[in-house]
């Protein structure tokens, strides 16, 4: 019985060691292979969101691509904290640190950074760079010293946050991207005030001073009086360009420089009309169409409108009525001006007058000139959004309630052959009266996500084309009257179609022998007018406007990278006929085309080229 014991015990007995044997160390890694599989199928899944929105067409806007981009990096970073902080492979203490490192230099980064730059924009980067780097990392150092490991996970916060102070922003793209330069780097807008003050002084000293001189001459069937033209539809009549670039190319007129803000031009015999921010002074700008040399400029000082998205600047384009011009600057003054000389005839302030507050993006209705009426959209919470004054005098006639919040301008039309202004607003599309602005009809879209912009666009003698959201399509409305012949016979409003296939947003469409064409976000397309239903869609060029040449059937595209597209208005393909690098930088401004003459410009520079007439 004691032998069986003696035998058991020897059996339970530990190998015998030498005295100079240790037992080797476990390694840093070892025991927790499986702690780094949660957060790299995060970072798995947050990255092929990511990818997915932004390289897969989805039909999402801009706004509602951030808001899910926004999203994922929230679920990203919590699941991410959450691992870190209960389940790291390193001590709670050095957790709690590297923790505190990367808030702390966070809010450091976000205070050093430049005034233009929005905080989230930065954080959107520099955080998903921090989570990405530090799993790399210790998926990289899981066999090394502890001490590497850890030196590291608080050097990688430093390391991604420091430069966002380097940078500065000028806006966003039309898909929401910022635009960044180097912060110590000036502005288009610090270079074109330097070199207007410059030319500014050699001229009061009589160096090179010439004076442009240019005759107001009466409208002609080819001037561009204003937002989009004679009928603020994008189209051109009369004009058929030579499409053969390579051939005949566009020859560059002039080239200038000129302050910042998303106004297009009203041409008028010689002259180019825009508005434009030069330092704390808003400005009305008359150009020589044929050097692009200023004949005169009227200047509201200090008067500046800037956001961080949009930039600074007015938006709204001037509009030319029989000598006068009227325009809407971005903080919503009202001017008359004599055209030839640029003399301050009258001026009202919206924001008085509607006791309305500045919009977010600016006041952006182009005026609109009926009768003896001068007409704009004021918005504000009260019930005296769209205002009519008296074109010669500046008095108000008349006030309607016409929505809230819109970047839309009037529109006039003729509806079951009755005149009237047509004003998309924020949820409703409402016909008036001109002469008193009695309303006429009213339709109710859906709720909103984003703010209208586009223009209505007449199909028929009561068909009309609106798109009231960025995310919410388009829709054909078919507005008649009924039969009775009096004058209070009553008014319907019936839906024809609803397409999400064109969404346009601040970036107009046109239409051509039953085929309409424009942008869905941020793709050019063509979409059957009768239907509703999408032809086709290529043509990526950003948020960009386009012009019909309506005798010709060819659209010229400006892209939101300032290039000029030629494009064949063929409901069965895409076409693109010619292309010419234009412009340099961001370009969201409407070109015009007069006669030969193609005029664009940006945020930075304007110009001209000569286009050959077709045969």
């Amino acid at each position: 019985m004691s032998d069986a014991i003696d035998s058991n015990a020897d059996e339970l007995k530990p190998p015998e060691t030498h005295s100079n044997s240790q037992p080797a160390p476990p390694k840093p890694g070892a025991g927790r292979p499986l702690r780094l599989v949660i957060p790299i199928a995060l970072l798995v899944l947050y990255w092929g969101v990511y990818a997915a929105l932004a390289l897969i067409d989805t039909g999402m806007s801009s706004f509602m691509r951030f808001l899910w981009q926004l999203l994922a990096l929230g679920v990203l970073s919590l699941a991410f904290s959450l691992w870190w902080l209960l389940l790291g492979p390193r001590r709670i203490l050095e957790r709690l640190l590297v923790f505190g490192v990367v808030l702390g230099t966070g809010a450091l980064a976000i205070a050093a950074l430049d005034r233009s730059v929005l905080p989230p924009v930065m954080v959107m980067v520099a955080l998903p760079a921090i989570i990405s780097l530090a799993v790399l990392w210790m998926l990289v150092t899981r066999n090394a010293a502890p001490r590497v490991q850890l030196v590291g996970l608080l050097v990688i916060p430093v390391l991604c946050w420091a430069p966002t102070s380097l940078f500065r922003m000028e806006g966003i793209s039309g898909e929401g991207n910022a635009t960044l330069f180097w912060r110590w780097t000036p502005s288009s807008e610090a270079i074109y005030l330097e070199q207007l003050a410059a030319k500014q002084k050699a001229d009061a000293a009589g160096i090179d001073a010439v004076e442009p001189v240019v005759k107001i001459a009466e409208l002609s069937p080819t001037d561009w009086p204003g937002f989009r033209g004679p009928l603020r539809d994008g189209a051109v009549r009369g004009v058929k360009i030579a499409t053969d670039w390579e051939q005949s190319p566009p020859k560059e007129l002039w080239r200038k420089r000129i302050g910042p803000g998303w106004s297009s031009f009203a041409v008028v015999g010689d002259v180019l009309f825009t508005q434009e921010q030069r330092g704390e002074d808003e400005a009305v700008v008359a150009y020589n169409a044929d050097t692009g040399e200023e004949v005169w400029s009227h200047l509201d000082e200090k008067t500046r409108f800037e956001e961080t998205l949009g930039g600074p600047g007015p938006r709204a384009t001037p509009t030319f009525d029989n000598g006068r011009l009227y325009t809407l600057g971005a903080t919503g003054i009202l001017n008359c001006l004599d055209a030839a000389s640029g003399d301050l005839l009258w001026s009202r302030s919206l924001v008085k007058d509607a006791k309305a507050e500045v919009p977010m993006w600016a006041f952006s209705a182009s005026p609109l000139v009926v009768d003896d009426l001068v007409l704009v959209f004021a918005g504000g919470k009260q019930d005296e959004n769209l205002l009519a004054y008296n074109k010669d005098s500046g008095e108000p006639v008349w006030t309607a309630k016409a929505g809230v919040h819109s970047y839309s301008s009037p529109h006039l039309s003729t509806l079951a052959g009755v005149p009237q202004v047509v004003f998309v607003g924020e949820r409703t599309v409402t016909g008036f009266e001109p002469a008193t602005g009695k309303q006429l009809w009213q339709y109710e879209g859906p709720a909103t996500q984003t703010y209208a912009s586009i223009q209505p666009h007449l199909l028929g003698d009561s068909q009309l084309l609106v798109a009231m959201t960025q995310d919410g399509g388009t829709e054909l409305l078919e507005v008649t009257r009924g039969d009775d012949g009096s004058d209070d016979a009553p008014w319907q409003v019936a839906s024809q179609w609803y397409s999400r296939d064109l969404k346009p947003f601040y970036d107009d469409f046109v239409r051509h022998d039953g085929a309409l064409y424009g942008f869905d976000n941020s793709i050019f397309c063509s979409v059957d007018a009768a239907t509703g239903e999408r032809n086709w869609k290529r043509g990526r060029y950003g948020s960009g406007q386009v012009l019909l040449l309506a005798d010709q059937g060819v659209l010229i595209v400006q892209t939101e990278q300032g290039d000029v597209v030629l494009v064949a208005a063929d409901p069965q393909e895409h076409r693109e006929l010619a292309r010419l690098a234009a412009l340099t930088g961001k370009t969201w401004n409407h070109p015009v085309l007069v006669e030969d003459r193609l005029y664009v410009r940006n945020a930075e520079e304007m110009a001209c080229y000569h286009l050959k007439l077709a045969d």
